[in-house]
């Protein structure tokens, strides 16, 4: 099948069918209070991109488990030619999105 994220274990045919095609992949985490009579507002935004990969054939170099302990390359807004992470483990979230570069897939 087609996933949204790997690490350094997941086998390259993944995402050769994924990354190249899609501007790489990303990982995005938020923090958001759930109130009964907000929950129209969960998709809304705030989120906080962590984590990139570019388009090529192999996924993030992490071997965290998304702990968020990884930090590794230059980040960089918008879709970058490396691969990079910043540390998110002290950062208070309770979502994570998943998603290909251009946004036309997530999870």
């Amino acid at each position: 099948g087609k996933i949204l994220y790997g690490g350094r274990s997941v086998a390259g045919h993944q995402a050769r069918t994924i990354l190249p095609w899609h501007e790489g992949a990303d990982v995005y985490i938020r923090q958001i209070k759930i109130k009964v009579k907000d929950c129209s507002k969960l998709d809304g935004g705030g989120w906080q991109l962590v984590r990139h990969v570019p388009a090529g054939y192999n996924w993030h170099p992490s071997r965290d488990q998304l702990r968020g302990t990884d930090a590794y390359g230059t980040k960089a807004p918008g879709v970058s030619a490396r691969a990079w992470s910043v540390k998110f483990n002290k950062t208070p979230f309770n979502e994570f999105l998943f998603a290909t570069g251009d946004c036309t897939r997530w999870l």
